[in-house]
């Protein structure tokens, strides 16, 4: 059915502004549309770029690759010789290279360069803009904070993780994380708009509290933080196999855009600098829940399934915290085991909300 022929047959029980509602319907579409443009113009980027290093036409498009690399003595003459020696520096501790491969990082230009990633940028910098307007137009038309149902809640979350990848791409200059955010973002919104649309309306009596601008907004930034660091861990990964293979004199499929990216180390300390924001925050999001939880229940913590899976997640990414200050677990080791923090957060967020019953089943799904 036509969400808005949903939304206005809520309009008898609840007092939505009809107008405003399919306003942001509208936006929400619209950014959706605009992220999948924006992922192709970055496929795209990686697509010409690729061609032209293979040719030998063009320098290598992310300054790590000559500037850090060389400084460590580790640079061949063709773009794998390049992956392969920063893979073989960022597989164990940090050596010598990391403090240049860190000055570089915060030395790489704030703007893109070249047609596709500019446009790449500007698509997703609209899209966001319209998503951020289709979140406001959400809330309006309810009186409410808008984040008060699964629907709503995914829509929050994707569009804090486009702003921390608009973020990193101003601050760190990491364009090349931006096909592979939007790969997820587009996914999670194209069955968020399909799948798990809830029409709007008033909260549930338990959600009726000013916590919930706290504890749920916290959660939001720090799972949005989350997903970026999960997406450059991913590619940590990828880019220090890369560097094994290649130090071995093995084939490795995706040496094309590998040879695009900044070092292995530059990428996971950029996946660090995610969970460092996000940790703290999400700490203070589950002692807000707790708070929320006394007052609501009159208990801080009974071991409901979703504060239990909190508690896991914040257990996980703490051991995480704790791998990297150790110097025999830095490397993918670590990473591995941020990636079971995000899969423990995932199952929170999806798992809990449509398949677990408990005082926290307020994903208005079904």
């Amino acid at each position: 059915m036509n969400p808005s022929a949903i939304q206005r047959g809520s309009e008898a029980l609840v007092h939505v502004n009809i107008d405003l509602a399919d306003l942001s319907n509208g936006c929400l579409l619209t950014a959706v549309l605009l992220y999948a443009l924006g992922m192709l113009a970055y496929a795209c980027d990686f697509a010409f770029a690729k061609q032209r290093l293979l040719a030998g036409t063009a320098p290598a498009r992310v300054p790590e690759l000559v500037g850090a690399a060389a400084a460590a003595g580790s640079v061949g003459a063709v773009p794998g010789g390049a992956a392969a020696g920063s893979g073989v520096a960022a597989g164990g501790p940090a050596g010598p290279a990391e403090p240049a491969a860190l000055a570089s990082l915060a030395a790489r230009p704030r703007w893109p360069a070249g047609f596709w990633l500019r446009t790449a940028f500007g698509l997703t910098c609209v899209g966001l803009f319209a998503q951020i307007t289709a979140i406001a137009a959400r809330g309006l038309s309810e009186h409410r904070v808008p984040w008060g149902n699964m629907y709503e809640f995914i829509a929050a979350i994707t569009c804090m993780a486009v702003i921390v990848l608009v973020a990193a791409s101003v601050r760190f200059g990491a364009y090349y994380i931006g096909l592979f955010v939007l790969i997820p973002v587009v996914l999670a919104l194209a069955l968020d708009v399909t799948l798990i649309y809830t029409p709007a309306g008033a909260l549930v009596p338990a959600l009726q509290s000013y916590w919930i601008a706290i504890h749920v907004t916290t959660m939001i930034v720090a799972i949005g933080l989350y997903t970026v660091g999960a997406v450059v861990t991913v590619l940590y990964l990828i880019a220090d196999r890369h560097g094994r293979r290649a130090a071995a004199g093995l084939p490795s499929r995706p040496a094309g855009i590998i040879a695009q990216l900044p070092r292995p180390v530059v990428l996971d300390r950029l996946a660090y600098r995610s969970i460092l924001f996000a940790f703290p925050v999400w700490t203070f999001g589950v002692m807000a829940g707790a708070i929320w939880a006394d007052h609501a229940w009159g208990r801080y913590w009974g071991w409901d399934p979703k504060e239990t899976w909190s508690f896991i997640t914040w257990v996980v990414y703490a051991c995480f915290l704790h791998a990297r200050a150790t110097a025999g677990w830095r490397g993918r080791k670590a990473a591995y085991i941020q990636l079971v923090g995000y899969v423990c957060l995932l199952f929170n967020v999806i798992g809990i909300n449509l398949w677990v019953t408990g005082l926290h089943s307020y994903a208005g799904v079904g």
